[in-house]
């Protein structure tokens, strides 16, 4: 080639670079651009003998200046920034809500409570309460406000997502456009690179990972995109495409779906990094943590004030109703429950979704499965820790209830089918669904409707507060406006107190089930009541009296005595709470004539269930001896083996306290016995104390130990007159001497209720009544032995006393032992009787002996519950079903008390100023009434929390932003240092190609010059 071919050779490819410069320069704003620069090489050289001399310069490609490693650090980066960016932007907006003094939930809790304070400061002040009503109102509002904030940011979540969707799909679809493109523009694989082709799909894929993280394989100059777990976007010349669209677990959260002409995936959960990443989990780690949290504070707050509004009485006097709609109201049970959309049809299935327990519940949502094998096993699982929290098998019956995590979720009904599943979302719509219901401030119920008065003649120190309500669904509460019965706590000693029915001020009687001879210990408070409403009692027999009182040969005897209580069986059984299984434990025995006592001890033995046992004598109708006998013996009387008629005479005598009555009454009677007993040392040392009425003796062991009574002195001398009309009745016996005798019975008292007839309350203790209109008059009761008897009375009775006589006549005939009964009508007029057997002297130096048994009174815990054997006969044969102990309000009972002090329970009428309940309710801000599993908080503590995690959450994503932009702006400093233009370094290149052109352009004019030259020389 001449000098002239090699110039030109030069000068064009000068050129080149110079234009290939000049394209760099015109790009430099261009984004993605990548610098370009032209590659030279020498031509082949000519050999010319000499040597090779060379033929000029060669363009052999325009060169893309590319790094592939950091394109791809780019992407990623662009990819973590723009998640986290989303992710920050949309915390930072709830942060600002829940965090802020004017829009926060907590100034107007502060508000509420602090209106709360003022009512109770003076309860009948309608304008305090007038306040507690507006603040109520706010309150209600505030929670409104945020959860309706909270909701539309999910809307606006939902909203974003479909927009950045479809920003994917174009992006996607330009890739596959270019890709298209840059492979016909090559024409092979092996044909020069259409750069700029090449920089715009760069930066598609770029921009395609500010929405979402993608995956690049680069097959043959296309690129293949793939997003979640490997769905492809773009396949060579094809795009797919990605819809946000309500997900199949919940049409109220959009998920992410794959669309392509095989297969329609929701890929939600696989979805990571850009925007759409950043915003999937600002809805999963905040947004709806937000919405449940303050959810589950709403369903605290209404439950727990509800229900303590509901305890209270209001200023009518009236239980109060519900402060604000019950969060477990049907209109919002029915909406907790999502049906996925891939359920096998039909789409029938029901649930109702109810509260049980705030403070057992979590901020989490959760998935009913069905897997399979079959249709009936399932398992529900908490989404924010996986763990299942309930499984079984479906029964098949409706309907049917799960209960979990503080919830009832009730399966009302459909067709449930392997495969199904749902969403349980409980607390979603909590916060917006409430509202106040109370219109009046006189509907707030600020007292309460107990109320407990200390007798002004008692003797001790002790006191009893004012009672604490725990529930209005016992029968204590069955009549409005009224404790049915009224109460009486009556001290038998400073040790023991018996709660009786006060219905009749002036005959208090036993409690169904009993509540009577209960442990009371002095100088601490002693509650009152059971706070189990499950658990139940029931109270044995009293043991029977014997036949015949026994005979001590000489004196009084050693001998043992048949106690009149039978060898029995007791069979437990006990439910597990969780399962509902009921189970057998192994069956107790008792043995005859163990003492009440010993049959407590063994039941005490048996888990969940506790047994007290006392024993009860009463001795009435004392008859002294007349002058029949010369000399007279002495009436003798002999309890627990130790005298009590026996003359003292020493002043150091230690048979008896200080204070003790010295003297013998000429006559024996009841108060002289219970002094001495009260006094005996020993006797007291026994647990053994008395009292007396004047006329009847009663004699209590507090253990139930058996009381032995034994007597001594002179025997009745009859003159028979005529014969008894019945055994044991002695109406037609005249006595010449009437003995040292007296009645004896345990003090058991049995009803006598109606089956037909209705006396109208009329039966009293002055008139009679005529039972031979509008009859038949046909009463039932419990026999001594367990039996069920029937009388029916017929008599037309002038008095009671003749009235008493026939039902005493008739009960008399029923008994299957020796004794007599005595018939006693209420102040309400009904029947009650008791049964009773004589001792009498035997007018020499035997004793007449009665040992009796005492009585045993049972209480089992939730889930567990009792038969006996054999059906008659023995103290718990035939006994009513067990009964709740449960009265729904507690008491404590305190200081030193003293035998015969009384406390009344009633119900609180006049309540207009009492403010217990509204201390209570005021108390609930400071209750642990949430997230027991934590270890509790009150509401303002869970609202913290919730808002200190959320500013946790905001304050970490921020950090984590700022340093994902300052990584971010590294690569792209990095990546433009390579591959971007830069001006001063064209410039230069551009005079450096200029002066290689111009020299390029001087060895052609040079040519020119020889070649002119060379012809002028021809």
């Amino acid at each position: 080639m001449s000098l002239l071919g090699t110039a030109i050779t030069g000068l064009m490819a000068q050129q080149e670079a110079l234009k290939t410069t000049g394209h760099n320069i015109s790009n430099a704003s261009t984004p993605g651009y990548s610098r370009q620069e032209v590659v030279m090489e020498s031509s082949d050289a000519l050999f010319r003998g000499f040597g090779h001399v060379g033929q000029g310069v060669e363009v052999t490609m325009v060169r893309r200046v590319h790094d592939q490693f950091l394109t791809n650090q780019l992407r990623s980066d662009t990819s973590g920034f723009h998640d986290l960016q989303a992710y920050r932007e949309n915390i930072e907006q709830v942060d600002r809500i829940l965090a802020d003094n004017k829009t926060g939930l907590q100034p107007q809790m502060d508000r509420y409570f602090a209106a709360l304070q003022g009512a109770a400061d003076n309860p009948s002040y309608i304008p305090s309460r007038d306040v507690v009503l507006g603040e109520a109102q706010g309150l209600t509002d505030r929670f409104s406000t945020l959860s309706r904030y909270l909701h539309a940011q999910n809307e606006t979540l939902n909203g974003q997502m479909q927009v950045v969707t479809s920003q994917v799909n174009a992006l996607s679809s330009g890739i596959a456009d270019l890709n298209e493109e840059i492979v016909g523009s090559r024409g092979s694989a092996t044909s020069a690179a259409p750069n700029d082709l090449l920089d715009k799909r760069d930066e598609l894929v770029r921009q395609l990972s500010e929405l979402v993280t993608v995956d690049v394989i680069d097959v043959d100059g296309t690129y293949n995109i793939s997003v979640g777990t490997g769905q492809a976007l773009v396949l060579g010349y094809s795009a797919n495409t990605l819809e946000a669209t309500g997900s199949l677990q919940d049409p109220h959260r959009y998920g992410i779906r794959y669309q392509s002409a095989l297969e329609s995936t929701e890929i939600t959960d696989s979805i990571q990094g850009g925007q759409l990443g950043g915003m999937l989990d600002f809805r999963d780690q905040a947004l709806d943590k937000a919405i449940n949290s303050l959810g589950r504070i709403a369903v605290a707050f209404v439950q727990e004030t509800n229900a303590q509004q509901k305890l209270g009485i209001d200023l009518e006097g009236a239980f109060g109703t519900d402060f604000f709609r019950d969060m477990n109201d049907p209109s919002n049970t029915g909406e907790r429950v999502y049906a996925h959309r891939s359920n096998s049809l039909p789409n029938d299935r029901l649930f109702n979704v109810s509260f049980t327990d705030t403070g057992e519940l979590s901020t989490s949502e959760y998935e009913l499965e069905l897997p399979g094998p079959g249709n009936a096993r399932y398992q529900v699982t908490r989404k924010d820790d996986g763990q299942i929290v309930q499984e079984g098998a479906l029964s098949g019956g409706f309907p049917q209830t799960l209960s979990f995590d503080g919830l009832d979720v009730v399966l009302e009904g459909g067709t449930f089918q392997q495969g199904d599943a749902f969403t349980i979302a409980p607390l979603r719509f909590a916060a917006r669904n409430m509202e106040t219901l109370l219109k009046q401030p006189s509907e707030i119920a600020l007292g309460f409707p107990i109320k407990a008065e200390t007798s002004l003649s008692n003797l001790g120190s002790g006191h009893i507060d004012q009672g604490t309500m725990l529930g209005r669904d016992s029968a204590a509460f069955a009549e409005d406006s009224k404790l049915s019965p009224p109460l009486i706590v009556k001290f038998l000693s400073p040790t023991r107190y018996s709660i009786l029915d006060n219905t009749d001020p002036g005959n208090p009687v036993s409690l169904q089930p009993k509540q009577e001879n209960i442990e009371f210990i002095p100088g601490t408070a002693n509650t009152l009541f059971t706070s189990d409403p499950n658990e139940t009692a029931l109270s044995s027999w009293r043991a029977r009296l014997p036949a015949a009182p026994a005979i001590g040969i000489a004196g009084p005897s050693v001998a043992p005595l048949s106690n009149g209580i039978n060898p029995e069986r007791f069979n437990f059984f006990i439910t597990d709470p969780n399962t509902g299984e009921e189970s057998q434990l192994p069956t107790l025995s008792t043995l005859i004539s163990a003492s009440a006592n010993e049959i407590a001890g063994q039941l005490n033995r048996v888990a969940g269930v506790t047994a007290r046992a006392y024993t009860e004598v009463q001795l009435t109708d004392f008859s002294n001896s007349g002058t029949t006998y010369n000399p007279d013996m002495p009436f003798e009387v002999w309890v627990g083996g130790y005298e009590l008629t026996q003359a003292v005479t020493s002043p150091n005598q230690t048979t008896y306290m200080d204070g003790f009555p010295e003297d013998i009454p000429e006559y024996m009677n009841a108060n002289f016995l219970a002094d001495r007993i009260n006094s005996h040392v020993d006797l007291a040392a026994m647990g053994l104390h008395a009292k007396s009425d004047g006329d009847t003796l009663t004699i209590m062991d507090d253990n139930g130990n058996d009381i032995l009574i034994e007597i001594r002195g002179d025997k009745p001398q009859a003159v028979i007159s005529g014969a008894p009309t019945t055994p044991g009745n002695t109406a037609n016996n005249a006595l010449i001497d009437p003995g040292d005798t007296v009645m004896v019975s345990t003090g058991e008292r049995w009803q006598v209720e109606a089956l037909s007839g209705d006396t109208l309350g009329q039966l009293n203790n002055e008139t009679g009544y005529n039972f031979e209109l509008n009859g038949p008059y046909v009463y039932q009761m419990y026999l001594p032995d367990g039996r069920k008897g029937t009388v029916e009375l017929t008599g037309n009775h002038a008095d009671a006393d003749s009235l008493k006589t026939e039902i005493e006549t008739k009960l008399n005939k029923l008994l299957d032992s020796t004794g007599q009964t005595k018939v006693y009508i209420t102040e309400t007029g009904h029947i009650d009787y008791q049964v009773y057997n004589q001792m009498t002297g035997q007018g020499n130096q035997d004793t007449t002996r009665m040992n009796i048994g005492g009585q045993v009174d049972l209480v089992m815990e939730d889930g567990v519950r009792l038969t006996t054997d054999p059906l008659a006969g023995s103290i718990f044969s035939n006994l009513p079903d067990a009964s709740p102990t449960y009265m729904g309000f507690q008491f404590e009972l305190g200081g030193r008390p003293e035998g015969g002090d009384e406390f009344a329970i009633s119900w609180n009428s006049d309540g207009v100023s009492d403010n217990r309940n509204a201390l209570l309710l005021v108390g609930l801000e400071t209750k642990e009434t949430i997230d027991n599993a934590d270890g509790g908080a009150t509401f303002t503590e869970s609202y913290s929390q919730t808002v200190a995690k959320i500013a946790t959450l905001t304050s970490q994503a921020q950090i984590r932003s700022d340093s994902s932009r300052a990584v971010l702006e590294g690569s792209q400093a990095e990546i433009n240092s390579v591959q971007g233009v830069n001006l001063d370094e064209e410039a230069a290149r551009l005079i450096e190609f200029q002066a290689a052109y111009n020299a390029n352009a001087k060895v052609i004019s040079i040519a020119q010059e020889l070649f002119d030259s060379l012809l002028a020389s021809v």
